[in-house]
């Protein structure tokens, strides 16, 4: 092999030119204004260690946004690397639609067990029992409401075709995920070959120490359902957070008077924790903060500790009892994945699992978290451009006020927070990355003290030039 194909792991200062040219031109970024980007000296990285990642140009940056809310344990934790390396040793691939694997079977009981024990103080005993394999969470999510259709049509509920969902809501770029989510800016283009879903406003906590009453969007709510239950399939939505909206905290018990209605007329109920599970938000599954079993379950995004693709969709009992049947009933799943359950994937997700419970992750994420929330509150809480901010375990969203003192100015509004976002990145090696007018601090969960106290000063520094004319 000629130095030439080799040089991608040896590159120099000296090469950087060449590749920021190749990058900008040849690698088309997702959600990016590549005319914009070409104008830019992209940041190329070429190796991470811990919560930090290192460029090309040797330079050292603090991943604050967790490589989009993926990452658990930093970078290239050795205990996740080795599992990789010893797998690819064994098996790389071999596809579940005819055999089956050690590494498969062994995650999907640990995940099980797992999910039972989060909710072994529900009133009934938990029946999240069937592990379906994709390998994104928007798959994740397109699974579960491909499960719910064919569910409803096998048990002769033809009829329930639709879906509730909720305002704000995002579950991914996939059509049928896309068609369940509610931020314009992201589906409009396609809207004319999406599918219609009927949506709830998603009752917003802010301050969680205040309750407000949530009654009449729980009226609301029922309405939706109660007019329509002979046509809903399922109800989806982001359990005690919404993510791409600006980290929206869902009120407190509302998940609850969902799963309340769900039951009374018989329909699905899918929690979207591509984002919120895995200890993200404090528990492994984020629903079992208020004790609500879903019917169906998407995860996602941290479930491999940041390292490989992956997404599985849980299904309960009753849903996967209503795919048995012979083959000519054609009643098995009508959906798969060429990958779906990779070996990799899977190894990696074990060792991420124990991991999980070997270093009380949970509790790190807890005591992180209330000390990210009041770092933040005391240094940059009381400045005239920062809003309520937003604290769901390691979930952080700090909405900047425009003039008028709204912080309601959508995606399209997003130039403050991208100036301060910019700052922290060039300024202080901290990156950080808008949504919309919303500052996001997504780390790694496993995040330090020092590396809180960098994050919280970055921020407070870039939000200077929110206060200098012409910057």
């Amino acid at each position: 092999m000629s130095d030439d194909r080799t040089s991608s792991r040896l590159v120099g200062l000296r090469d950087y030119p060449k590749l920021a040219e190749q990058d900008q031109t040849v690698v088309w970024h997702p959600y990016t204004q590549m005319q914009e980007y070409a104008e830019t000296e992209p940041i190329i990285i070429d190796r991470g260690e811990g919560p930090y990642l290192y460029d090309v140009r040797r330079r050292r940056f603090l991943d604050a946004y967790g490589s989009m809310w993926c990452n658990v344990w930093g970078h290239n934790h050795p205990e996740l690397v080795k599992a990789i390396q010893q797998q690819a040793g064994q098996l790389c691939h071999a596809s579940l639609f005819s055999v089956s694997h050690v590494p498969a079977i062994d995650f999907a009981n640990m995940l099980v067990d797992a999910i039972k024990q989060d909710f072994r103080f529900a009133d009934e005993a938990p029946s999240l029992s069937h592990v379906f394999y994709s390998d994104n969470g928007s798959t994740a999510v397109e699974v579960a409401m491909k499960m719910a259709l064919q569910y409803q049509n096998q048990i002769g509920k033809i009829s329930r075709t639709q879906f509730l969902t909720f305002h704000s809501g995002y579950h991914g770029d996939t059509f049928g995920a896309m068609s369940a989510s509610n931020i314009d800016v992201f589906t409009q283009k396609f809207s004319p070959s999406l599918f219609k879903c009927h949506r709830a406003t998603y009752p917003m906590q802010v301050d969680p120490d205040e309750h407000e009453s949530t009654r009449h969007h729980e009226m609301q709510l029922e309405a939706l359902i109660a007019g329509r239950n002979d046509k809903i399939a399922a109800v989806v939505i982001e359990p005690v957070v919404q993510g791409a909206s600006g980290m929206r905290p869902l009120a407190e018990d509302y998940l609850g008077k969902i799963k309340k209605y769900c039951r009374e007329y018989d329909i699905l109920l899918i929690t979207d924790e591509v984002f919120a599970g895995f200890c993200r938000t404090g528990p492994l599954i984020a629903s079992s903060a208020e004790l609500v079993e879903p019917d169906i379950i998407c995860l996602g995004k941290g479930i491999t500790g940041g390292t490989m693709p992956m997404g599985v969709t849980v299904a309960n009992d009753r849903v996967f009892d209503a795919f048995k049947g012979v083959w000519k009933d054609f009643r098995q799943f009508l959906h798969g994945h060429t990958y779906s359950g990779n070996p990799l994937a899977c190894a990696v997700a074990i060792r991420n699992l124990e991991m999980i419970y070997e270093e009380k992750l949970k509790e790190n994420v807890k005591s992180r978290s209330r000390e990210l929330n009041y770092a933040l509150k005391r240094v940059i809480g009381s400045h005239p451009r920062v809003g309520q901010i937003r604290v769901r375990g390691l979930a952080v969203g700090i909405p900047l006020l425009d003039e008028s003192g709204s912080e309601d100015g959508g995606y399209e509004s997003r130039a403050d927070a991208n100036k301060v976002c910019l700052h922290a990145v060039e300024k202080s090696r901290v990156l950080l990355r808008p949504l919309g007018n919303v500052i996001t601090i997504v780390p790694p969960l496993n995040i330090e003290s020092e590396q809180i106290e960098e994050i919280v000063n970055a921020i407070a520094k870039a939000l200077e030039v929110l206060d200098t004319p012409g910057e």
